[in-house]
């Protein structure tokens, strides 16, 4: 690629994202899915064998990400064998991923039953999800048949949901002395779960580092409710019950009631297509229903990068990248991911102003996660890499993609595919690397973490649908090294002329808009073009604040944290060590089905000249 002198009108190589409307949930009548069956007339299995995830850059990736994964999802439940299991489960789990080809790969998993042992007399909770099986198909896109079908034997899947600890024991045995706790409960058996408590939770107009939530998951036997108690604990350690409710479902739409809405066909594809080759199995269901996991090496060089990384701290994978022999990110990782429950309907303001209007650590809605991206707290990290290979339209490149379920059980998260998922915060973050110098960073939120505690709201005797259920901010935090490692020297493109800031700054996204970093002593830049769902925080690299320091290190540090706008102040920026803080919004009533349904998709755009 080719020198462009910096003062020339940017240009943008990436695809922009799509607003979707939010379309009405399919209502309790049974529906039929139409197309021919391949149980009478065969199936077509070219194309299989070599069909690729889509990337970020590939016409339509996002529309197939929120709407097709429900009619794929349509597809699969309604095989009469899928169909019989799927309509049985009490807790359930989907996973999805366009490919290339016109093939969906789709996964359902789930048991219709579980066995909850232990107490909190006995210091444990183990948790057996029984008979559970997952259904793996590949979906053509074009005529909506399934081209490929796998269902596994049942298999019980155990693991260990708590473990006492002196303060977690207190805070379980207050919770269930509740009146409130004992009657939703109901002399069932429950299992409790406890997220990454109050160092990451702000709810009911409390400052993180002071609320509590605490998921107790009941088992009703012929289905799986949730009780949510909140704690606050700016008085005591242990807390105060402060609200409790109980939640039905886990998503607004699980596979085994959108099932029950389904009127399976009349022959099985099962034994007239293939199996569904493991490598275009669903990546967090690759095999037995857990995560497809694959390390690459700890440094390695393709399509013109070179690429070194370090397992996930607390801000997920970090990754140095250089391009054609010059640096471009001393790192680069995601110290954030914003979920906000109950906020109002934003208008021009900032997502500062936005989640933060008093400028403190308190949300301005009911409930807001802190995600935190560690394989401690859920894992799995690193998933692998995806390659790209250039066609008539793209040059090759790669995928480093990885997985995060803040608050789920084990790097493998058996409970959260077992379709425990209620409170669950569940985050793809990967970046796209292009041999044309783009660099995309992605990210897609899998659901549901606490939203059908906010998606319904109570009228008198009914419950209506409240039309904000969650809004998202995922972060991208920047070493830029645009050819150097000295410094950097910034402009601001405001779609007419460019601008050269003197000290840190905060930008909201707008149409046109491009920051760009450029080398005080060479060709190369690095352009990070901005739109209405973007904004950008630049400042000086500093000792405590994040992302030098790592979440949850330093509990002050942690508790005073809450935007990385807070950082700014008046340090000056031109030809200095920069974080560029990258801000990508998602709104959930903008996607075009519910959660279980659907995939929230977001990804920024960097733009690499002069290497």
């Amino acid at each position: 690629m080719g020198t462009r002198d910096n003062g020339d009108r940017p240009t943008a190589r990436g695809v922009r994202r799509r607003r979707f409307m939010r379309v009405a949930v399919a209502g309790t009548g049974l529906v039929g899915i139409s197309g021919r069956s391949l149980a009478q007339e065969g199936s077509n299995e070219s194309g299989i064998a070599d069909a690729r995830l889509l990337s970020g850059r590939d016409a339509e990736t996002d529309v197939l990400y929120t709407y097709r994964k429900r009619r794929a999802l349509e597809v699969l439940l309604s095989d009469p064998e899928v169909h019989a299991i799927a309509e049985d489960m009490i807790s359930s789990y989907e996973a999805y991923d366009p490919y290339t080809n016109g093939l969906d790969t789709v996964s359902v998993q789930g048991s219709p039953s579980v066995e909850i042992e232990g107490g909190i007399d006995e210091g444990a909770f183990d948790v057996t999800a029984v008979d559970r099986q997952v259904a793996y198909g590949l979906v053509d896109r074009e005529t909506d048949e399934l081209v490929a079908l796998t269902i596994t034997e049942p298999q019980d899947i155990s693991w260990r949901a708590w473990e006492t600890t002196e303060l977690e024991e207190a805070q379980l045995r207050r919770v269930f002395e509740d009146s409130r706790v004992q009657e939703s409960v109901d002399d069932d058996d429950w299992f409790p779960l406890f997220t990454i408590a109050e160092s990451i939770t702000s709810a009911r107009g409390i400052a993180h580092g002071s609320v509590n939530p605490i998921v107790l998951f009941v088992d009703g036997s012929d289905s799986i409710a949730a009780v949510v108690a909140y704690l606050d604990v700016r008085e005591d350690d242990v807390g105060e019950v402060i609200d409790v409710s109980r939640v039905e479902q886990f998503v607004e739409v699980p596979p085994h009631e959108l099932a029950a809405s389904l009127v399976p066909s009349d022959d099985t594809a099962l034994e007239a297509v293939s199996e569904v080759p493991f490598e275009q199995r669903p990546w967090y269901t690759a095999s037995d229903g857990i995560h497809r996991s694959e390390d690459p090496p700890a440094s390695f060089e393709q399509s013109g990068w070179t690429i070194e990384w370090e397992p996930p701290g607390r801000h997920g994978v970090e990754i140095t990248a250089s391009y054609r022999g010059s640096p471009v990110f001393a790192n680069i990782d995601s110290p954030v991911i914003y979920t906000g429950y109950g906020l109002s309907e934003r208008g021009d303001e900032s997502t500062l102003e936005w989640f933060f209007p008093n400028e403190e650590p308190v949300f301005s809605g009911e409930m807001l996660l802190w995600d935190v991206h560690s394989t401690e707290f859920g894992g799995p990290g690193p998933l692998g890499v995806i390659d790209y290979p250039a066609d008539a339209t793209l040059p090759e490149g790669f995928r480093f993609r990885s997985h995060y379920q803040t608050g789920s059980q084990e790097p493998e998260s058996q409970d959260h595919h077992s379709g425990y998922r209620f409170g669950q915060s569940s985050n793809e973050i990967s970046y796209d690397f292009w041999a044309d110098g783009t660099v995309m960073p992605v990210w897609r939120r899998q659901g549901p973490g606490f939203v059908t505690e906010y998606v319904f709201a109570e009228t008198g005797d009914e419950e209506t649908e409240n039309s904000v259920a969650r809004d998202t901010i995922s972060t991208v935090a920047m070493d830029v090294t645009p050819g150097t490692t000295d410094g950097a020297e910034v402009r601001i493109f405001d779609g007419t002329e460019w601008t050269a800031p003197e000290t840190e700054f905060y930008q909201v996204g707008e149409p046109g808009m491009v920051v760009r970093f450029t080398n005080p002593d060479g060709p190369e830049a690095i352009d990070l073009p901005l739109d209405g769902d973007t904004e950008v925080v630049v400042v000086r690299r500093s000792a405590g604040e994040f992302p030098g320091q790592q979440r949850l290190e330093n509990p002050s540090v942690e508790s005073a944290f809450y935007h990385p706008a807070q950082y700014i102040g008046n340090e000056e920026i031109q030809g200095e060590r920069l974080v560029v803080w990258l801000l990508l919004a998602g709104v959930s009533r903008e996607v075009a089905h519910p959660t279980g349904s659907t995939s929230l998709v977001t990804h920024g755009t960097i733009n690499l000249s002069g290497y």
